[in-house]
């Protein structure tokens, strides 16, 4: 099997520039949210306290303990803002793409990656339940050579954190606390991650994705998130374009193998897991 490197096994805590990578306005657009909103107090309006009165009477009819992303609304706005807010999505894809290419090449020693074509949005409200289970994403079948970068948009702390041990097996486990601003670079291939119950009465948004250096490029790595399809890729020149002759050529050179029969599945749970 492919190892990631040791110098990018570690957890490590990164700063960065808000100004240079406004993620958190950009977000505000495309989650259709006014300028400056404060993200930590979504469940305080009124879509929040709607959705968390009926989550309560959920569980008080059946047997339901998380809400989960599919019914949080603010998921929805983020799924659907390619379709709906054009102009918005690009804008926030930018900034995206300009972090890749200007951060995350040179924090990863590359001058390529095969990067997540869309970062996951997680919304964790107060009051609704934990999403997801404590896992390694291999449980997802994720390839070993993968690199997580997390990004907060509200101040995390306590429970409406993630949680993660340090190294695979320490079993240190506590929360992920920092300010926008700061992210987190972890192995989350290897470490066992979850959330618990928001108890805070903060709403916690981050952002987060995967990354392959092209020094661990190789079929197997996109055995089951295809170039092209989960993983676009980026240089220093930009975003390769879906459908050119340079990407096809790499689908054409690691796109090999086939998938698990299980990958629909997997690949569901990945989407849904924190």
């Amino acid at each position: 099997l492919e190892e990631l490197p040791k110098e990018f096994q570690g957890e490590v805590i990164l700063p960065f520039d808000l100004e240079r990578y406004p993620f958190v306005q950009a977000l505000c657009a495309a989650l259709d949210e006014p300028a400056g909103t404060d993200f930590s107090k979504l469940h305080d309006s009124q879509i929040g306290m709607d959705i968390l009165a009926c989550f309560k009477r959920r569980c008080e009819e059946a047997d339901i303990d998380a809400l989960g992303p599919r019914g949080n609304p603010w998921n929805a706005r983020y799924l659907g803002t390619a379709q709906k807010a054009p102009e918005a999505n690009t804008r926030y894809m930018e900034v995206y793409h300009d972090f890749l290419r200007t951060f995350v090449l040179d924090n990863l020693g590359t001058g390529r990656v095969a990067f997540q074509a869309r970062p996951t949005f997680r919304c964790h409200l107060p009051g609704c339940g934990a999403p997801g289970r404590p896992h390694r994403d291999e449980d997802y079948k994720h390839a070993r050579v993968e690199v997580n970068y997390w990004i907060p948009c509200t101040t995390v702390f306590g429970s409406n954190s993630l949680y993660a041990e340090t190294v695979r097996g320490a079993g240190d486990f506590r929360a992920f606390e920092l300010d926008p601003g700061r992210l987190v670079r972890f192995y989350g291939n290897q470490v066992w991650h979850y959330t618990t119950p928001n108890e805070t009465d903060c709403t916690r948004v981050s952002v987060d994705f995967r990354v392959i250096r092209e020094q661990e490029w190789s079929p197997s790595a996109f055995a089951e998130f295809k170039l092209g399809a989960y993983f676009a890729v980026i240089s220093r020149e930009g975003v390769v374009p879906h459908g050119s002759q340079e990407l096809r050529c790499l689908q054409d050179k690691y796109n090999g193998l086939p998938p698990s029969k299980k990958m629909k599945t997997s690949k569901k749970k990945a989407w849904e897991a924190d």
